[in-house]
């Protein structure tokens, strides 16, 4: 039984030694946790730095009917990143500043109308987006603007038809 006693005295004797190993390891993990937590979040913003998405000239798609070919726009549209980017809404405005209807999808009929509309278009390397009035009418200036995952600003392209023949062709009213 001495044995046993000496034990007890021996833990009682060290318990404040066993208390700062203890708050040093606790100590320890806290600083572990909090530099993983930032290595993490280093990482996670280089990452998404490369996330560039960049769009070409809007332009009509050389469809065969002027009629239909003036009231669609196409541009194409590149990724930068290692990731895959989501366009996810196109808005359209016009001169005068009020919003025009439109259909869009990443591919269009031999008239112009817009196929699969799934209002999701996934963009990997690069995709042709492609953007069609409601109202049959030609596009003469407009402002598009395409919602995409890697930013919560949209990307902005504006329009403005030459002087030409496609003037001569364009139904505006």
């Amino acid at each position: 039984m001495t044995t046993l006693g000496s034990i007890v005295n021996l833990v009682k004797s060290a318990e404040p030694v066993l208390t700062l190993v203890a708050v040093l390891a606790a100590v320890a993990s806290g600083i572990s946790a909090w530099r993983s937590y930032s290595l993490a979040r280093e990482l996670r913003l280089e990452l998404k730095s490369d996330e560039t998405l960049v769009a070409g000239v809007l332009a009509h798609p050389g469809l065969s009917h002027p009629d239909h070919e003036n009231c669609v726009l196409q541009t194409t549209v590149f990724n930068k990143s290692k990731r895959k980017c989501v366009v996810s809404s196109v808005q359209v405005v016009g001169a005068q500043g009020s919003e025009i209807l439109v259909d869009w999808a990443a591919s269009i009929s031999s008239l112009g109308e817009p196929l699969d509309r799934s209002q999701l278009v996934g963009v990997v390397d690069g995709a042709t987006l492609y953007v069609r009035r409601r109202d049959g009418l030609a596009f003469t200036t407009a402002s598009v603007r395409i919602t995409h995952s890697f930013s919560t600003i949209p990307l902005s392209l504006e329009y403005e038809m030459a002087p030409g023949w496609q003037q001569y062709f364009a139904k505006t009213n």
